[in-house]
């Protein structure tokens, strides 16, 4: 039975069949197609070599399918998707080869194929497990840090997939290869679950501890905090082999992330596909009935009529043009104000933080005895800068970004105008009806740029272990909240300096991302309108057996498109 994705895969197939000669519309529609048509939602399941990823892979399936115990192959990644038991290799040069599962780690592991010596570009893995039936395709990639550095090609495609999951070990968290993947992840914009995997091997405080250091740590790289899903993939999975729900002693946080992980594949992947597509494809369907009313319109007009209309057209258009930069102009002048606000808070933040935690200093200074009083007093700055500033985001994050988005949304519907008042005119230049266009909303995710920077880190000067000796006690514990007091000063003022940093760069960067994008709108807007007159002049000059030809061409496209707007439910 034909479901919802189905069905608009075939409506975007017949749209791009009828449009193939409409240049950029018939390519976006034959992309559309082909993405409805796959059916596929990568999942790249990231990290380093040796942190669990295949176990985590098993434990999510319930199956002990991928090889596990053993360096996977630099070059080479495992797709598991839905489908009956078995996998195909994908050589370097093309060619594909069927193999059992049992016959998987001879393609996929170092020790069974050295310097990837069978030339293997891939293995397709198929199972038949719910959780990838919707078309969840998880990628088990091998040591990132290798890609990353050989394979540009590889790397985006990891990066560019619909979700992606980030595997971290609790015996060796972060290292320098996986700061630079939480670089470019941030620059993402798919959801990204994080996971801690071996926890089985520390006590519960050793686990707080080093969850606690890995969130920070993310955060630092991210610019904003992420759910860190503690798990042991090992225990897991041996308790799904036996019929079992991994409890949290066993597996720690696996059934919870598993649960989540569900959650993300229907609601985030399945339904916000087929939202996006039904969006999409009704901008299609819209831009080729619009084009094929106004090509209908003004078939009949003489050259000289048609020219002088046009010429109205493109004069309408440039003062529609003229507005948006003119709006464009007010937008960075708000954007700076915003940013200019959110520095003014920051700099009084700093400025007032410190006296709140000198209490803390003198408590910790008073009760510390003299030998460990230099490192306690060190670890109470960075604890209390790293809390304040934890304090502040929460605070003033989400007011930010509501200040944001009340920016982009008014920018958006001011940019809605223009492309309507272009589309006004062309329906009165050329007598033909053109119903209003919606320009898409600002996106959740895409648009959220709010993200405090945060990595605090030692004071590198310390207090000479003679000098200690040598003053009296009193006198040591003096200077050491002296200078554990110019730290913290010192550390609120760097760190707010790298905060007003990091917002302007990202709410400069988003914005021009927004204008970008609504620009687009615009142009795409009159774009369609002028080549519908292009497309008609050249109808004027066809033979008399070629222009039949194009008519009946066009009646086909507009059934098309009324199907496809009939689809989803707008006529």
């Amino acid at each position: 039975m034909e479901n919802d994705l189905d069905k608009l895969a075939r409506a975007a197939g017949d749209l791009a069949t009828v449009a193939a000669n409409r240049q950029e519309l018939g390519v976006r529609a034959e992309r559309l197609a082909e993405r409805l048509a796959r059916r596929r939602f990568n999942v790249s399941v990231l990290g380093e070599f040796k942190r669990g990823k295949s176990t985590l892979i098993n434990a999510m399936l319930g199956l002990e399918l991928m090889p596990t115990g053993v360096l996977p192959l630099t070059a080479v990644a495992t797709e598991v998707g839905y489908g009956t038991p078995g996998a195909t290799v994908v050589r370097l040069d093309g060619s594909t080869q069927e193999i059992g599962l049992e016959d998987l780690a001879d393609y996929v592991t170092e020790s069974r194929n050295p310097a990837n010596e069978r030339q293997v570009a891939r293995v397709e893995v198929r199972a038949p497990v719910e959780l990838l039936r919707p078309g969840v395709v998880l990628v088990d990639t091998p040591g990132i840090g290798s890609v990353f550095r050989h394979d540009e090609a590889a790397a985006r495609a990891f990066l560019e997939a619909d979700g992606a999951i980030l595997v971290l070990s609790a015996d060796a968290p972060l290292s320098e290869e996986e700061h630079k993947l939480l670089a470019a992840l941030s620059e993402r914009q798919a959801p990204t679950f994080f996971v801690l995997n071996r926890v089985d091997h520390l006590t519960a405080s050793e686990r707080d501890e080093v969850a606690r250091f890995v969130t920070n740590a993310v955060a630092a790289e991210l610019g904003h905090k992420e759910r860190l899903w503690c798990v042991s993939a090992r225990a897991a999975l041996g308790a799904r082999l036996a019929g079992q729900v991994p409890d949290e002693n066993e597996g720690g946080d696996f059934a919870a992330f598993s649960e989540e992980f569900a959650r993300f594949v229907e609601l985030d992947l399945v339904q916000a596909r087929l939202q996006t597509a039904r969006a999409e494809l009704g901008r299609l369907a819209h831009e080729l009935d619009d084009s094929l009313a106004i090509e209908a319109a003004i078939a009949e007009l003489d050259a000289a009529s048609l020219a002088e209309r046009v010429a109205r057209l493109r004069e309408a258009a440039a003062d529609q043009h003229q507005a948006f930069e003119d709006e464009r102009t007010l937008l960075q002048r708000d954007v700076a104000t915003l940013a200019a606000t959110i520095e003014k808070m920051l700099a009084e933040f700093a400025a007032q933080e410190p006296a709140k935690c000198d209490r803390q200093l003198v408590e910790v200074a008073r009760a510390t005895p003299v030998s460990q009083l230099e490192d306690v007093l060190r670890r109470t700055v960075e604890s209390a800068v790293r809390g304040s500033f934890e304090q502040f985001r929460q605070a003033e994050a989400e007011h930010a970004e509501e200040s944001w988005r009340r920016l982009a949304e008014r920018f958006r519907d001011r940019t809605q105008e223009r492309v309507n008042a272009v589309r006004a005119a062309a329906a009165d230049i050329f007598q033909v009806e053109l119903p209003q266009l919606a320009v898409p909303r600002v996106a959740e995710e895409r648009e959220r740029y709010f993200y405090l920077f945060l990595h605090v880190g030692s004071s590198t000067e310390s207090m000479d272990r003679l000098l200690r000796r040598l003053l009296p006690p009193a006198i040591v514990r003096r200077r050491l909240l002296q200078r554990a007091r110019r730290d913290l000063v010192a550390e609120f003022d760097k760190h707010a300096g790298r905060a007003r940093w990091d917002l302007t760069q990202r709410l400069d960067a988003v914005r021009q991302r927004f204008e970008v994008a609504m620009a687009a709108e615009l142009e795409r807007s009159v774009e369609t309108i002028l080549a519908a007159t292009t497309r008609a002049e050249e109808l004027r000059s066809m033979a008399e057996v070629e222009r039949r030809g194009r008519l009946r061409a066009d009646t086909d496209a507009r059934q098309a498109a009324t199907a496809a707007l009939g689809l989803i439910g707008e006529r």
